[in-house]
C-alpha cells in the first residue's frame, strides 16, 4: 500500500508573488487608508481576502493516521500554509523597509493585517483631522491663484491618502472660503448662480479674475504719473517761458 504524500500540493488559488504592477504605492504613514484600499480591493478580486481578514482559518496540521497510533501531516494545512504565505509575501512587497521592520516577526498574513492595522489606523484619523483643520482654515492671503489652488489641491489629495475623500462640491466650498475680502463680489457670483460649478471651472475663472484685478490695479497706479506728466509738459510756465523766448 502506498504511503500517503506529504509534499505541498499546488493551491486551487493561483497567487502571484508579487503585484507592484498592480498596486503603485507602498504604505507609509500618510497612506494607510489609500494602501488598504487598494490591497483589500485586488485581494477580495482574486478570492484571497478571506486569509488576511481571518476568516479562511488554518486546517489541522496533523492527521491521525488509519491505525489512530501515529499522525500525519494534513496536506489541506500545507496547501493553505502554501497560499498563506505567498499572501504576505505580497503584502510585505508593498511595505516600506522601515515598516517591514516592525512587522517582519508576524507568522501569517492575518496577524501581518492586524498589525498594520493597529499601528496606523488611529494615526490616518488623526491625520485626517488635521487635514480638515487646515482647509477650514486656509486663506489666500498674498499668494497667487496657482499657487493657492495647488495648496488646497494638496491638502486634498492628503484627505484622499487617509481614506476620506471629499466631494468636488466641498472642494469648491473650501476655495471659496479662503478667498478673503477682495474676492466677495466674486464669490457672490459664484455661490448664487443656478448651475452648480467644479473645482476646474472655477480654478479658471479664478485666474481671469486674478488677471482682471491685476490689470485694474496696473491702472489705477498709472493715472496718476500720466496725469502728473500731461500736467507738466503743458504748465502756464513752459507756455511763458516758450512766448518770452
Amino acid at each position: 500500500m502506498a504511503t500517503p504524500s506529504t509534499t505541498s500540493p499546488s493551491p486551487s488559488t493561483s497567487v502571484p508573488s508579487s503585484f507592484s504592477h498592480i498596486v503603485s504605492i507602498k504604505l507609509s504613514s500618510e497612506n494607510y487608508m489609500l494602501w488598504k484600499g487598494q490591497i483589500t480591493a485586488y485581494l477580495q478580486g482574486q478570492d484571497l481576502f478571506s486569509y488576511v481578514d481571518g476568516t479562511q482559518t488554518p486546517p489541522s496540521k496533523m492527521l491521525l493516521a488509519e491505525t489512530n497510533t501515529s499522525s500525519k501531516t494534513n496536506l489541506a494545512f500545507l496547501a493553505w500554509q502554501r497560499t498563506d504565505q505567498l499572501i504576505s509575501s505580497i503584502l510585505f512587497s508593498s511595505l516600506t523597509e522601515y515598516v517591514v521592520t516592525h512587522v517582519i516577526s508576524t507568522g501569517t498574513s492575518h496577524e501581518l493585517w492586524i498589525t498594520l492595522e493597529s499601528m496606523y489606523n488611529k494615526h490616518s484619523q488623526a491625520k485626517e483631522f488635521q487635514v480638515r483643520f487646515q482647509l477650514a482654515n486656509l486663506s489666500k492671503g498674498e499668494q497667487s491663484i496657482s499657487d493657492y489652488y495647488s495648496k488646497v489641491k494638496m491638502l486634498v489629495d492628503t484627505l484622499a491618502a487617509t481614506g476620506s475623500s471629499i466631494s468636488d462640491k466641498e472642494f469648491v466650498t473650501y476655495l471659496l472660503n479662503g478667498l478673503g475680502s477682495n474676492y466677495k463680489s466674486f464669490i457672490t457670483s459664484i455661490t448664487t448662480r443656478i448651475e452648480p460649478i467644479s473645482s476646474y471651472e472655477l480654478y479658471h475663472l479664478l485666474l481671469i479674475h486674478e488677471s482682471i484685478m491685476a490689470h485694474n490695479t496696473h491702472s489705477l497706479i498709472s493715472s496718476p504719473f500720466e496725469t502728473f506728466a500731461h500736467l507738466s509738459t503743458n504748465s502756464p510756465r513752459d507756455r511763458r517761458g516758450k512766448g518770452f523766448y
